[in-house]
């Protein structure tokens, strides 16, 4: 893999964040409204001086300008909702309750889907298999809410062996990771399990059927592994969500998270803590998808970078 790509992508991965920073910047300056119209209107001699005081007053773009400059020295500045506290200290209090639940998420999520596929690829006559296919189908169109909420109702209401919310105890993460976890994992087993249906059509798998190699063998190294390509691509924009953090789990279990906060951040107008958290799922998901185009070589021999 030569230097030059690994330059470009990185270069292209910048170019996306600012370009999606710009856009949110300049939305929500668009969007009727400001900050600090409240439903009881502040005195304009007040209202003009707290806008002086976040340099609201200046021309749009000044106020670009200086929040572009603020955001490259990673300094995204104060909360208009929150007074005395600054956004990157809100980010570093509500991303680890983000993170935590993700990476556990998306590890559940990788391994148990995997195993769905082949379970359901080995034993695609069996009824059982016929009842995990459909429950797949129905999973992925379920809202995640209408999924945390009956968790909540059998494990924690009904049978009392797991916590309903916040994050006090290892048992805590258990509810929130299955929720955030099922629709992924319908999606994902589908997919691979699209996949494997479709290398069996393929010449080299004929080839290897041909040739005696043992069944084990072929799924090993002829199904599953040339199944991860576009199992691995879909991965990247469902770990970018999961890590940082989902907005209904989040509300539906009390974390504290980045999910909570950006609806949270939406509905106070408080522009410094949207961009903020906006600019760090950007981050998150142009991290993911660029290494993610860095395995495929690796995966698939076949796939070569100029």
């Amino acid at each position: 893999m030569k230097i030059s790509f690994i330059l470009t992508k990185i270069i292209s991965s910048i170019l996306v964040i600012l370009i999606v920073v710009s856009a949110t910047f300049l939305l929500l300056r668009i969007l009727p409204g400001g900050p600090f119209d409240t439903e009881k209107k502040l005195p304009p001699r007040v209202k003009n001086n707290i806008e002086k005081k976040y340099k609201l007053d200046q021309p749009l773009i000044k106020q670009y300008i200086y929040y572009i400059k603020s955001t490259v020295s990673l300094d995204l500045g104060p909360s208009y909702f929150y007074p005395g506290k600054n956004v990157n200290d809100i980010i570093k209090k509500s991303f680890p309750y983000s993170l935590k639940i993700g990476l556990l998420a998306l590890i559940f999520t990788i391994f148990i889907s995997i195993l769905v596929a082949k379970f359901i690829y080995n034993n695609k006559k069996s009824f059982f298999s016929k009842v995990i296919i459909n429950f797949l189908y129905l999973s992925v169109g379920t809202p995640t809410f209408l999924i945390g909420a009956l968790l909540i109702m059998i494990f924690s209401v009904q049978l009392k062996i797991l916590p309903a919310a916040l994050l006090e105890s290892p048992l805590s993460y258990i509810l929130p990771v299955i929720t955030l976890s099922i629709p992924s994992i319908a999606f994902l087993s589908k997919l691979m399990l699209e996949s494997m249906n479709d290398i069996e059509k393929t010449l080299y798998f004929r080839n290897a059927k041909l040739n005696n190699i043992k069944s084990n063998l072929i799924l090993k190294y002829y199904i599953v592994r040339n199944s991860l390509v576009p199992f691995i691509t879909a991965i990247g924009p469902i770990s970018a969500f999961m890590i940082t953090g989902s907005f209904v789990v989040e509300s539906i279990f009390s974390i504290p998270g980045m999910g909570k906060m950006f609806i949270l951040s939406i509905i106070n107008r408080d522009y410094p803590i949207v961009c903020g958290l906006t600019i760090v799922y950007t981050v998150v998901l142009v991290t993911i998808n660029m290494l993610i185009d860095l395995t495929y070589p690796i995966i698939d021999k076949r796939i070569k970078y100029q």
